[in-house]
C-alpha cells in the first residue's frame, strides 16, 4: 500500500490535510465515527468507495503513527502539533518508521519506502537542480519517470500512470521539491531548515563536513545519509557518476546557500583550512565553505 499510488490509502494529500486540521483545531480527541461522519469532504461522493477512500487514508496515517487511536477509538494528535507542521511532522514520522527496517527492506517495501528511494534518487542527481537547469515534469510528456525509473529499475520504479504525479505532489509538501515553470526544481531547503537545530547538537558554529553529516543522519536521504548510501552504489552501476568526495551535491549546496541568503546560516572559509568542501552553483562555479555558523530564527 504506496503513499504515493493514488489508488491505495495514503496517497491523498487532500484527506491528509483535511483529517489532521480538523483534529488540531479540535483541540481534544474525537470519536472514529464522528470524524468519518463530519469530516469526510463533501465534494467526495457518499459511496461506498469514497468511504473506502476516506477510512483508508484514516487508518493509514494512524498506522504510520501520525495521529494516536485509543481503545475506545478516540483519536487526537500528539502532542506538539499544530497548523503549520504537518509536513514536518510526516517527515520526521516516516523517516523514524524506517530507521530499524533492514536495507533490503528499504530497497523492497511498498509503503513509505517508495517515496523515500524515488526523492532519494533525485537528491542525487545534478540535472534537476537549479544548477542542472532542468525541471521534473509529471505527465505522460513529462521527463520525470525517466527522472526516477533510469537509476530505480523493475519493481522499485514508479509506473507513470497512478505514481508519479503523486510522488512529486508530496516531495513539494514534504519541502524536496519547488514548483517552477510545468514541473519542479529539486530543492531541499523546506524539508531541512526545521532540522538546522538539531543538526547543529548545540553548537554554534561547526565545520561543514560535520554539519552535513548532522544533517544527514536526521533527513537520510541527503548526502551521506543511509538512503544515499544504499543506493547510490547501483545507481553508479547504471551510469550515474558520484562527485567528489570534497563535493557538495548540487541539491544540498542550492538549499544552504538558500539558508544563507535568508539568515538562517553563515557560510565561512577559514584562509588555511586544508578541509574546506566545494557547494556547486549555477555555471560551473564552485564556492569553499569550511565552517557553518547557526543564525537562530528570529521570532516576533
Amino acid at each position: 500500500m504506496s503513499m504515493v499510488n493514488n489508488a491505495h490509502p495514503g496517497s491523498s494529500l487532500v484527506l491528509l490535510n483535511l483529517i489532521d486540521r480538523a483534529l488540531v483545531r479540535k483541540g481534544k480527541s474525537i470519536s472514529r465515527s464522528e470524524i468519518l461522519e463530519t469530516f469526510r469532504p463533501d465534494q467526495l461522493p457518499k459511496t461506498e468507495n469514497a468511504k473506502w477512500r476516506f477510512e483508508g487514508n484514516l487508518d493509514f496515517w494512524l498506522k504510520e503513527g501520525l495521529w494516536l487511536q485509543d481503545d475506545t477509538n478516540m483519536i487526537s494528535v500528539p502532542g506538539g502539533a499544530n497548523d503549520r507542521n504537518l509536513a514536518q511532522r510526516v517527515l520526521a514520522l516516516i523517516i523514524a518508521n524506517t530507521k530499524e527496517s533492514t536495507d533490503q527492506a528499504l530497497l523492497d517495501e511498498k509503503r513509505v519506502e517508495p517515496f523515500l528511494r524515488a526523492m532519494t534518487c533525485l537528491l542525487a542527481q545534478q540535472s534537476y537542480t537549479f544548477m542542472g537547469g532542468d525541471v521534473v515534469s509529471p505527465g505522460i510528456n513529462g521527463n520525470a519517470q525517466e527522472a526516477v525509473n533510469n537509476w530505480l529499475p523493475g519493481e522499485r520504479g514508479l509506473n507513470l500512470s497512478n505514481e508519479l504525479s503523486v510522488f512529486l505532489q508530496y516531495g513539494d509538501f514534504l519541502g524536496f521539491l519547488e514548483p517552477f515553470g510545468s514541473g519542479y526544481f529539486v530543492d531541499p531547503t523546506r524539508a531541512i531548515e526545521p532540522y538546522l537545530e538539531g543538526a547543529f547538537a548545540g553548537e554554534e558554529k561547526l565545520p561543514l563536513k560535520v554539519f552535513i553529516e548532522g544533517l544527514a543522519a536526521q533527513i537520510p536521504l541527503l548526502d551521506g545519509g543511509r538512503f544515499r548510501s544504499l543506493l547510490e552504489p547501483s545507481m553508479q552501476e547504471l551510469g550515474w557518476h558520484p562527485r567528489e568526495a570534497h563535493q557538495v551535491s548540487s541539491a544540498l549546496s542550492h538549499a544552504l546557500l538558500r539558508l544563507e541568503g535568508a539568515f538562517r546560516l553563515r557560510l565561512d572559509k577559514a584562509s588555511d583550512d586544508t578541509f574546506s568542501m566545494q557547494l556547486q552553483l549555477p555555471n560551473g562555479v564552485f564556492r569553499l565553505v569550511s565552517e557553518v555558523v547557526y543564525v537562530p530564527e528570529v521570532t516576533l
